[in-house]
């Protein structure tokens, strides 16, 4: 062995997917693939899985401003997005007791201030969702409400 040669190198075919953790690659993927088709500006950044003795998790940050235009998303966007995501994960996904979903505005490394970039957040858990869903034409922002604490920051256009 050489000077700074790792002791096991790893496979060459051993790719982990840049909108994946690595917690459960194969739950967060199968996520991105489900969530990111769902969205209409199709801006999942990143998907998380979590499994603790039999309950799993997970997270889901996408982002708040429209890709490739000068504008983010308004109060109502932001919530129909985070509807949309959480459907998706309860539906789709039946082990998964939980999921976080939180909205960023991407700040360039180049640009970095002091202002925080998360705008939106959510936890839901899917008990509250059973009850939610049976619930037809409800909109967005009662749906959302119905998990609790929802925030969005001051500056996220109405």
């Amino acid at each position: 062995m050489t000077v700074g040669q790792p002791l096991i190198a790893a496979p060459r075919h051993a790719r982990i997917a840049p909108w994946t953790e690595g917690v459960d690659p194969a739950l967060e993927s199968a996520m991105f693939a489900a969530t990111y088709r769902a969205l209409p500006s199709h801006n999942v950044l990143k998907v998380y899985a979590f499994s603790a003795a039999g309950y799993e998790s997970a997270g889901i940050r996408f982002s708040a401003r429209v890709p490739h235009e000068a504008r983010d998303l308004t109060e109502p966007e932001i919530a129909s997005e985070a509807v949309t995501l959480i459907r998706i994960t309860f539906d789709d996904f039946p082990s998964v007791e939980e999921v976080d979903i939180w909205g960023t505005v991407p700040v360039a490394v180049s640009k970095m201030t002091a202002v925080e970039n998360t705008v939106f957040s959510v936890s839901a858990d899917r008990e509250t969702y059973e009850q939610v869903r049976r619930q037809p034409g409800l909109r967005n922002d009662f749906f959302l409400a119905a998990f609790g604490r929802v925030w969005f920051a001051p500056q996220v256009p109405r």
